[in-house]
C-alpha cells in the first residue's frame, strides 16, 4: 500500500492506494490545516488484520514540528500542536525522505545530519526528543538528495546522501546506544546486500540474483528510459543494460533524469 494526498479533495483528503489491486482505503479529512505538512508515514498495511495502522504527519520544520495523527478507522484527526521554543531549538527535515516507524516511534533525518524521534502514546501527547551532533556547514550544504531506509539486522537505519552537483555517493548508517547516536560512513553493504531507494519508500533487501549485491538502485533513468544503479565497489552509475558493449556508465549524474514523483514497490509473495 502506498499513501498519497487525495487531490480530488483540494489537499484535505489522503487515502491509501494498492497499485496492484487497484484498492483504495479513504481517510477523513484534514479540516483545520489541509494538508500541508511534508512528511507522512504508516506503521503497517492499513488492512492488516494483526496490527492496528497508525498515520502520521509533521510539518516540515518547528520548535519542534506539529504532528497529525489518526488510526485507521476513526473519523477525525489528532492535532498536536508542540511548539515550545524555550525547550526546543528549530528541527527542520532534510528534503522529502521517508522516515522509519519503529514500533511506537518514528525516526526522522534533519537537515544537519542529526536525528528527531516522535514517540507515539495513546496516554499523552506526542514528544520528541533529538540526538547527534550537526554535520559541519561545508557538508550540509553539500548535500543534494537524501533517502533513508530501515536496517533491521543492525537495529538502525542507512542514510543515503547524494552530494554536490555531480550526485556522489555517500551511505552511513545510524544506530542508537541508549541514549547516544552512533553514526559512521560505510563503504559497502553487509552480506552483500541490495538499496533499493525513493522518497516515498525505500528497501534493503538480501541479494536475491548474481550481480545485484553491493548496488543502490535509484529513482532516475538515462536515454529512453533505461533504469539506473549504483556500484558501491566501482563508485559510478550503469544503466541496467550494463553488459551491453554501448551501456551507459559515469561518475555523475549529469546525463540522469528524475522523475518528479515515484516509489519502489514490492510483491508481499516476495
Amino acid at each position: 500500500m502506498a499513501l498519497f494526498d487525495d487531490l480530488a479533495w483540494k489537499y484535505h483528503g489522503m487515502c491509501f492506494f494498492n497499485p496492484i489491486s487497484n484498492d483504495i482505503i479513504e481517510l477523513p479529512d484534514l479540516e483545520e490545516h489541509e494538508n500541508y505538512f511534508s512528511s507522512w508515514t504508516f506503521s503497517c498495511s492499513p488492512d492488516s488484520s494483526s496490527s492496528v495502522c497508525i498515520v502520521v504527519g509533521i510539518d516540515f520544520d518547528g520548535c519542534p514540528p506539529d504532528a497529525y495523527i489518526i488510526k485507521v478507522g476513526e473519523t477525525s484527526w489528532t492535532f498536536s500542536y508542540l511548539y515550545d521554543p524555550n525547550r526546543y531549538k528549530c528541527f527542520k527535515l532534510t528534503g522529502y525522505n521517508n522516515p522509519i516507524f519503529f514500533k511506537n516511534y518514528i525516526v526522522y533525518l534533519g537537515d544537519k545530519g542529526n536525528l528527531g524521534v516522535l514517540t507515539i502514546n495513546e496516554s499523552s501527547i506526542p514528544s520528541w526528543e533529538f540526538y547527534g551532533s550537526y554535520f559541519r556547514r561545508r557538508k550540509q550544504k553539500s548535500i543534494q538528495h537524501v533517502y533513508t531506509v530501515e536496517d533491521v539486522d543492525n537495529e538502525g537505519m542507512l542514510v543515503v546522501f547524494l552530494c554536490h552537483q555531480e550526485g556522489e555517493v555517500e551511505v552511513w548508517r545510524y544506530k542508537m546506544n541508549g541514549k547516544v547516536l552512533e553514526r559512521e560512513q560505510i563503504t559497502s553493504l553487509d552480506n552483500n546486500k541490495t538499496l533499493f531507494v525513493s522518497s516515498g519508500g525505500s528497501y534493503l533487501k538480501i541479494c536475491v540474483a548474481q550481480g545485484l549485491g553491493n548496488k543502490i538502485f535509484f529513482p532516475m533513468f538515462h536515454n529512453n528510459n533505461k533504469g539506473v544503479f549504483y556500484c558501491l565497489a566501482n563508485r559510478k552509475y550503469f544503466s541496467f543494460d550494463y553488459l551491453d558493449i554501448k551501456a551507459y556508465s559515469s561518475p555523475n549524474i549529469f546525463n540522469l533524469v528524475r522523475p518528479r514523483s515515484c516509489i519502489w514497490t514490492e510483491s508481499m509473495n516476495d
